[in-house]
């Protein structure tokens, strides 16, 4: 018996969320989420089963979502180290007009980097909450994906760490970083989009399409999502 017929013997005996973990995971070892798409195919069990079919769309979704937060957070990054640097240059020399329109940069500054900071610990903090609730304390995240949040939080940190340095030195007031570590219920928010989205796909697989689109406006309309997904 080839490795091949082995291990497809080996899958059909697992139940279906182990099957899920074990793609994951096979998933992760083979290639980085960017990579993923060239050598992966749609998974019939995703189809089977909506525990699994849920696991599998969750997956894609919180990969998904930090790949496009990590761009975006990587052009505001510029912005701000930009914007440091137009203030750590400026000299008494500087012009009465320029003067005064770097005067408002500070508070600008500040706001963009308490943002920053937040949403990055936001969409970690709910990454982190998925892979307890629904992969068993597995890393949903690809190495790509999970390097790119990392990065950003860590980026993040020394843009607020610049930024107390310049406001101690001139007056101003410092980022508070302990605060902004305690993102509240959009941790919630982000859950219950990924959850929701994900069981949206899986009634569509099951042919259930009224259910799925039920599921889409429940998310649309919810003003207060909370934390219980």
């Amino acid at each position: 018996m080839s490795i091949h017929s082995r291990l497809s013997t080996f899958e059909k005996s697992l139940k279906y969320r182990e099957l899920a973990l074990l793609w994951l995971k096979t998933a992760q070892g083979r290639s980085a989420y960017s990579e993923y798409w060239k050598i992966g195919e749609f998974q019939p069990w995703a189809s089977d089963n909506k525990e699994a079919g849920l696991l599998y769309h969750l997956a894609f979704e919180v990969n998904g979502a930090v790949m496009t937060a990590a761009q975006g957070w990587r052009a505001l990054m510029s912005w701000a180290s930009l914007l440091a640097i137009s203030m750590i240059d400026t000299t008494p020399r500087t012009k009465p007009f320029e003067l005064a329109t770097v005067r408002d940069f500070p508070e600008r500054w500040r706001e963009k980097l308490c943002a920053l900071l937040a949403d990055v610990v936001t969409l970690e903090r709910a990454v982190n909450l998925i892979c307890d609730r629904y992969f068993d304390g597995h890393d949903v995240l690809f190495k790509d994906s999970r390097g790119a949040l990392t990065a950003s939080y860590e980026d993040a940190q020394l843009l607020v760490a610049g930024y107390n340095c310049f406001a101690q030195e001139n007056g101003k007031e410092a980022i508070d970083i302990d605060a902004l570590e305690r993102p509240g219920r959009r941790v919630g928010q982000y859950l219950n989009e990924w959850v929701m989205l994900s069981q949206s796909k899986v009634l569509v697989a099951c042919g259930e399409i009224f259910e799925a689109r039920d599921k889409v406006l429940a998310l649309l309309k919810s003003d207060d999502p909370g934390t219980d997904v």
